[in-house]
C-alpha cells in the first residue's frame, strides 16, 4: 500500500478510509480491547482529520491522523475503563464493521449540523487580518454566528411588535372606519352652530335652512348685521 500523500477533501474521504481503516483497526483495538469502543475511536478520528482538512499538506495527513488516533484510543480508555482480570480475544476488521464505520463517518459528514458548526468554527483557520483592522476586530469581533444571533433577534423583535399591536385590536380597531368614511356632509355637521353667532348666515340648498330660519323667526326682527344697543338706565345725575 502506498502512503498516502493528497490533500484530503469530501471527493477523496472514502479513498482515504479505505487505504488506512484496515491498519488503524487492529492498532486501536490493541488499547481499547473492545469492538465498541474501537468503533467510536475510529470513527471520531476519521471526522477530526477531516475537520482540519483546510490546514493539512497531502504529505502530513496520514502522520496527523495517527497521531488524533492514539490521542482519541487512549482517552476513550480513560473515559472507559474495563477490568483488568477480563481477557479479551483477538478480532479483526469484517466487512460488516467496515461497511458500518464508513456509513456513519459519510452520513456525519453530510449532516446539516456538522456543516453548520464547521462553517461557525471556520473563522479562527482564516488569516490574520492587519493590525488596524484587527484592533477594531477585538473591540467589535464579527462571527457568522454574531450575525445569525442578530438576524434571529431583529425576528424575534419583529414578530413581538407586530403581535402587540395587532392581537389586542384584533376585534376592537383603533380607528372605526364608520367614523372616517361618514355619509353626512361637513357643511352638515357644523353650520347648525351659526344662529348663535352674533351675525346670522343663510346657506341656501342646506338641510338645516328651514330650521334655522324658524329659530331666526322667534327673535325679534331687526338687521342682523346692526349692532345691539342696550337703553342706558335713568341716572340721579341727569337733568
Amino acid at each position: 500500500m502506498d502512503m498516502w500523500n493528497e490533500k484530503l477533501t469530501r471527493e477523496n474521504i472514502t479513498d482515504f478510509y479505505n487505504s488506512t481503516v484496515e491498519m488503524a483497526y487492529p492498532a486501536v483495538f490493541g488499547i481499547t480491547k473492545e469492538p465498541a469502543r474501537t468503533e467510536r475511536v475510529i470513527i471520531k478520528t476519521y471526522l477530526d482529520t477531516y475537520q482540519q482538512r483546510s490546514v493539512l499538506k497531502g504529505e502530513d495527513v496520514i502522520y496527523t491522523f495517527g497521531d488524533i488516533l492514539l490521542k482519541n484510543a487512549n482517552e476513550e480508555v480513560e473515559k472507559f475503563p474495563l477490568p483488568e482480570n477480563i481477557a479479551f480475544a483477538e478480532r479483526y476488521l469484517d466487512e460488516y464493521s467496515r461497511n458500518f464505520m464508513l456509513e456513519r463517518i459519510i452520513m456525519k459528514i453530510d449532516s446539516t449540523g456538522y456543516k453548520v458548526a464547521e462553517f461557525i468554527s471556520s473563522d479562527a483557520k482564516k488569516a490574520k487580518p492587519t493590525k488596524s483592522i484587527q484592533k477594531v476586530l477585538d473591540l467589535f469581533p464579527v462571527t457568522p454566528l454574531l450575525i445569525f444571533q442578530l438576524i434571529l433577534l431583529a425576528i424575534v423583535v419583529w414578530v413581538v411588535s407586530s403581535a402587540a399591536v395587532s392581537v389586542p385590536y384584533r376585534n376592537d380597531p383603533l380607528i372605526s372606519p364608520n367614523k372616517i368614511f361618514e355619509d353626512s356632509d361637513l357643511q352638515a355637521q357644523y353650520v347648525g352652530v351659526l344662529p348663535y353667532y352674533p351675525l346670522y348666515v343663510n346657506f341656501p340648498g342646506n338641510a338645516l335652512t328651514e330650521e334655522s330660519e324658524q329659530t331666526a323667526e322667534t327673535i325679534p326682527s331687526e338687521d342682523p348685521l346692526t349692532p345691539i344697543t342696550h337703553a342706558s338706565e335713568p341716572s340721579a345725575t341727569r337733568g
